[in-house]
């Protein structure tokens, strides 16, 4: 018989880093539900540390990726194998409220639909810092009462994370003949969303926050880290991303495919900031700016340098008119007043 719940979990390099997540999915309330971890081509111990969640509880299970897929090619991995009759998908260093399983089961019971939303709790790592060497605190966030969810994800009124929703096995079972994976791993739950809310009928929401985001794990170091040719990847990953997205509407939903620029933007001002909000060296910051346009993105040029760039170097570093025309920045000098 088919369990009640299938938990799509992708796994890549996550050792040590997933026994709180296994842990509140093993202590559910409510017990009727399988996992499966799908290991995207781990080069380290993975997929045996996956293996030893699953010694002593068939509900887990494990699929392997020879190479790394990317999320994309992940979950639908996990999707074409669920039995579940509700699917939902957990990030492996995230966890779920012990009670979440019970309480979806108990609001579907109720009132089945294709997508039940629900909200979350955004957690911050220890004195994790926000602007101004604010200490950023746990947060909770409720889900957004909308009739139109897509219309409010392409919007940017809504998150488009997949993880936040529980969709019936018919949204998914669709997506999965609608759709064949690509390599991507930013902005790929936007394409995700596009694609089963497009698949659903009808949709819900649960008034609970049930699942935890944990924010902060290793970002200090991220942040150290970053190159522009990591900036450059997540570019070339957002374009393949915008580009399935059009492609997708243009076959199943094509009300939205004027939406799709105007969200494209969005999601490369959301990666231009993430790598300049931690960035020391304002060089680097110059050089960012320079992927996005030497990529003919000139709209997210402008927006970096008339407005995020603008305060970022006023706040931030005091850098002067003359510093930047030596850079070579194109601004607007009035942004920088």
């Amino acid at each position: 018989m088919s369990p009640f719940f299938s938990i799509l979990i992708p796994v890549f390099n996550q050792v040590g880093l997933m026994d709180h997540c296994i842990e509140t999915i093993k202590n559910q309330s409510y017990k009727d539900f399988e996992v499966i971890l799908v290991d995207d081509g781990s080069t380290d111990d993975s997929y045996n540390m996956c293996l030893g969640f699953c010694q002593g509880d068939d509900r887990f299970r494990v699929l392997k990726h020879e190479k790394n897929g990317s999320l994309v090619a992940a979950r639908y991995t996990g999707m074409k194998e669920c039995q579940g009759q509700y699917i939902l998908f957990v990030d492996s260093d995230d966890y779920l409220e012990e009670n979440a399983l019970q309480l979806l089961h108990d609001s579907l019971e109720n009132n089945p639909v294709d997508i039940l939303r629900f909200g979350y709790i955004k957690e911050f790592s220890d004195n994790m810092e926000g602007g101004f060497g604010l200490v950023l605190e746990n947060e909770e966030v409720p889900p957004l009462h909308t009739n139109e969810p897509l219309s409010a994800i392409m919007t940017d009124e809504l998150v488009p994370n997949v993880w936040k929703n529980c969709y019936s096995r018919e949204v998914i079972k669709e997506a999965v003949n609608r759709v064949e994976p690509f390599y991507c791993n930013m902005g790929e739950d936007v394409f995700w969303s596009c694609v089963f809310f497009t698949c659903a009928k009808s949709n819900g929401v649960l008034d609970k926050c049930l699942y935890h985001y944990i924010i902060g794990t290793g970002m200090s170091t991220q942040a150290k880290n970053q190159t522009v040719e990591k900036l450059q990847n997540h570019v070339n990953n957002i374009k393949a991303c915008v580009d399935h997205m059009r492609e997708f509407f243009t076959k199943y939903n094509p009300k939205y495919l004027d939406k799709v620029d105007e969200k494209a933007v969005s999601m490369y001002c959301f990666v231009l900031i993430m790598f300049m909000k931690d960035e020391k060296d304002y060089r680097k910051i110059v050089d960012y700016l320079k992927v996005f346009d030497k990529s003919g993105l000139e709209t997210v040029y402008d927006y970096g340098c008339n407005k995020a760039l603008a305060f970022k170097f006023r706040f931030e570093y005091n850098i002067t008119d003359e510093m930047l025309d030596e850079l070579g920045v194109k601004y607007d000098k009035f942004s920088l007043k």
